[in-house]
């Protein structure tokens, strides 16, 4: 037994005698000309330690580096790529006889990291390790393959373990410039701890961090606890909880808070998150949660109940303050790009959307969607309803004033839509809306399919109910050329014209069931150019209505008593034209659309007109001819029998908002020629009585005569 102590005593004293002969005959210092070499050599660049390394023997071997500096080449804003204030690194050395690697605390201190590219793209990390493969090249005839070390046979191999005593870094910063784009990031403090930390045991790491990206500052802190599998090929977290909070001159993000209760590659993760802000002219309060899980092979990663509530204030939005709420269901696909919406449900204060879609990242995005909602009343919403009855109010001020922005309007009337996003989308999808008010209009069951290609919409299809009757449209616009195309096809059928016109233009001037044909197409969206360039068709059919505003048999009458010489003797009646058909076809171009074959029916009246209207100046300019056709009695009980076969032409003139309607007795004596020859006999008549014999002068003939015509034509 004492022999086994002496050996111990004289083990251990050797030990003593050696590290004291290393600490006395070997100076760490030394080395430092080596390791400058060595690490020129690798890198191609200079390392320069200017303060002392010391070693450490207890309780483990380790050392300790006083201040280093890694330098850049010539030529960049700062000296060093990598400034350290001083390091520590420790290993204990019985544990290495078991292949277990124990490294101790590793301390870093004052740390900084710089990164610059040039104006003229150089960055201070090219060519780093080109010295390095230079002198790393297999000389000719020289092999490259490792050299294997034989193991004795029978020896067992043991896989190394490590663990670690904890990392600790004090007051690191950083800073990455691009001079070249004008961008920097700079880390002014980060400092991170880990614990006592070994394969297949949980260990508690925390960090802060606080910096600035422009002139954007922010900060971060978290903490978290984690977990590395023993194989080194998996690891989990738990308890993250992160908080960030960023501000620049316009936006102030006050906080931003993310936590994950358990993380671990496979499983469902309950993660929550909120954020809490002010941007220009917005502020909002979001809050959410969902469960997250990324696939073992890290290519799928889904989130399944996300829900998102959010309030958000101010003058951006379409209220002062509004609610939003989400629930969805999403998956990514990595290797595909691929994010699927499988269920979305999105809430806009009363607005409500659900459906589904998708997102696939290319250098043009694919989207696909299919949304449908119960009912969208966007006048309640926007508050456009309420508003409609004050413009109306103040119309008549406002048309008489002169406009302050008159120039301002002009342009914007003439300012062609941006429509470049339509050359980077390819978007295909539909809309299904059960009830939707819109601009007063009330439309039900709107069916919607749309696409986007290759800077092309192509509404490829609108249909939906209306008023009583039905709509169905197509169009196309071509945003390719310098001036965007546009083609519209449009049926509506079944149509109450009256109702529609009153909730849509405030404007009563037209009733009855109505079918219209709408083809157009033009070149540019501005609304200068549409009225200047539009051209095609527009054919109207209305049935079993009325033309309020004017009250053509009461005219009838008027005319003729005039042409009697006569007052007209009646009561007024309401300014109203009933028929039993209304058909009229426009052709357009040129800025004008012009009618030949204006035709109204009603069983007393046949009515004929056509002209033009000016869709630039909005002027009107239109002859409507009216016979009485009928021997019945007129609206309001008037008879008419004593006007039958009667024509009468009314001038349409003034402009689409106020038009005038009165009679144009030269075309009514124009057109009416026995009535020219019952007013000769007439003047005829009255010239006798008058100046008797006299009368049958040739010179009173004569300026009789000119009257006569001068009154007819």
């Amino acid at each position: 037994m004492k022999k086994l102590l002496y050996v111990l005593l004289a083990i251990v004293l050797v030990i003593v005698v050696g590290i004291g002969a290393l600490l006395a005959l070997v100076d760490p210092n030394q080395f430092k000309p080596l390791l400058s070499e060595q690490v020129k050599k690798a890198t191609g660049r200079d390392l320069v330690i200017n303060g002392d390394i010391s070693w450490r023997f207890f309780p483990s071997i380790g050392f300790s580096l006083g201040e280093t500096e890694f330098k850049n080449p010539q030529g960049f804003a700062e000296a060093d790529l990598v400034k350290l204030g001083s390091a520590e690194l420790s290993v204990s050395v019985m544990p290495l006889f078991s292949q277990h690697l124990e490294i101790g605390n590793i301390s870093l201190n004052d740390a900084r990291v710089f990164i610059q590219t040039r104006k003229d793209g150089v960055s201070n990390l090219d060519s780093f390790g080109e010295q390095a493969a230079v002198e790393g090249t297999v000389t000719e005839g020289t092999s490259s393959e490792p050299v294997t070390q034989p193991s004795v046979e029978g020896e067992a191999t043991q896989p190394w373990t490590i663990s670690l005593a904890g990392v600790e870094v004090v007051n690191a910063s950083a800073e990455v410039r691009d001079d070249k784009a004008g961008t920097a990031t700079t880390i002014d403090s980060l400092n991170f701890k880990l614990d006592t930390f070994a394969p297949g045991e949980w260990t508690q790491a925390s960090f802060d961090i606080t910096g600035k990206n422009a002139e954007l500052s922010f900060t971060a802190k978290g903490d978290s606890q984690l977990l590395i599998a023993t194989d080194y090929k998996s690891g989990e977290l738990k308890a993250l909880n992160l908080t960030t909070s960023a501000k620049d001159s316009v936006n102030d993000i006050q906080s931003l808070v993310l936590g994950v209760e358990h993380f671990k590659v496979g499983d469902w993760a309950n993660i929550t998150f909120a954020a809490k802000g002010q941007m220009p002219d917005l502020a909002f309060d979001v809050s959410g949660a969902t469960r997250l899980k990324i696939s073992t092979d890290y290519n799928i990663a889904e989130l399944d109940k996300l829900t998102l509530s959010s309030d958000l204030k101010g003058s951006t939005l379409p209220r002062p303050e509004m609610k939003v709420g989400l629930s969805a269901d999403v998956t990514y696909d990595v290797a595909k790009g691929l994010a699927t919406l499988s269920r979305f449900e999105t809430s806009i204060d009363e607005l409500a959307l659900n459906g589904k879609g998708s997102f696939k990242s290319a250098a043009i995005p694919v989207v696909r969607f299919d949304v449908n909602s119960d009912n969208i009343d966007l006048d309640a919403f926007l508050g456009t309803a309420s508003s409609a009855k004050k413009k109306d109010t103040t119309k008549e001020e406002t048309d008489s004033a002169p406009s302050a922005g008159g120039e301002t309007s002009t342009v914007s009337k003439s300012e062609e839509p941006d429509l470049s996003a339509l050359r980077t989308l390819d978007i295909a999808g539909t809309v299904a809306i059960g009830k939707l008010k819109a601009a007063n209009a009330i439309v039900s069951d709107v069916q919607v399919d749309m696409k986007v290609q290759n800077g092309v919409l192509n509404l490829k299809r609108f249909n939906a109910k209306l008023y009583g009757g039905t709509v169905s449209a197509n169009a196309t616009v071509d945003a390719n050329g310098k001036l965007p195309k546009y083609q519209v096809t449009k049926h509506i059928k079944g149509v109450d014209v009256h109702a529609l016109l009153k909730d849509v233009a405030q404007n009563e001037t037209l009733a009855g069931t109505g079918n219209i044909d709408v083809k157009l197409s033009g070149t540019g969206l501005a609304e200068k150019r549409i009225r200047e360039n539009v051209a095609g068709s527009i054919a109207i059919n209305f049935a079993d209505g009325a033309i309020y505003g004017v009250n053509i048999p009461e005219m009838i009458r008027e005319a003729k008593a005039t042409l009697k010489g006569k007052k007209a003797e009646y009561v007024k009646e309401e300014k109203k034209t009933d028929f039993s058909a209304l058909k009229a076809t426009f052709k357009i171009g040129q800025s004008v659309a012009s009618s030949t074959n204006i035709h109204l029916a009603s069983p007393l009246l046949r009515i004929d007109g056509k002209g033009n209207t000016n869709l630039v100046s909005e002027r009107l300019d239109f002859i409507i001819s009216t016979s009485v056709v009928a021997s019945s009695k007129g609206q309001g009980g008037k008879s008419i029998d004593d006007i039958a076969d009667l024509t009468v032409p009314v001038n349409v003139k003034g402009d689409w908002t106020k038009p005038s309607f009165a009679l144009d007795l030269k075309e009514l004596f124009k057109q009416n020629n026995e009535l020219e020859e019952k007013a000769k006999k007439e003047i005829d008549r009255g010239l006798e009585k008058l100046l008797g014999d006299k009368s049958k002068d040739d010179n009173i003939k004569k300026a009789a005569d000119k009257l006569l015509k001068g009154l007819f034509n």
